[in-house]
């Protein structure tokens, strides 16, 4: 059985293909962090308490892309949509598809824009958590 990896997704974010820095595309799937704490049992002994916390079950997407001037443009309709933006990402792999996607995404980040030959944008984004398509 073949156990190819992820590394060249397909990115679209509101339905248009973004071409990525290769490497770039980071995700969590917003299932919120979890807290051990020991409570104590008597005479020397503790368990462990899990729990999950509420407050960052959302999703994140980072990526880099380059500095043009079509993406400068994408850069500044992404942070006016606020929260409306849809983000997928999809790659085929093995002869299987992988997708997923990522809704009411707002940009978190205020990308800093170099003006240089190999400048690349920052781009950060939060939302609901992953829905696997």
């Amino acid at each position: 059985m073949a156990n190819d990896g992820i590394s060249v997704p397909a990115i679209q974010v509101n339905n248009d293909t973004v071409g990525l820095v290769p490497n770039s595309y980071k995700r969590t799937g917003g299932y919120g962090e979890t807290t051990v704490r020991a409570a104590s049992l008597g005479g020397g002994s503790a368990s462990a308490v899990h729990t999950r916390n509420a407050e960052t079950m959302f999703s994140k997407v980072m990526f880099q892309i380059f500095v043009t001037t079509d993406n400068i443009q994408l850069v500044a309709d992404w942070k006016a949509a606020g929260s409306g933006n849809t983000i997928s990402a999809s790659q085929r792999v093995s002869g299987k598809d992988f997708a997923e996607a990522f809704k009411n995404m707002s940009m978190t980040n205020d990308p800093e824009i170099p003006m240089t030959a190999d400048g690349v944008i920052d781009i950060e984004m939060a939302g609901d958590q992953l829905s696997p398509q």
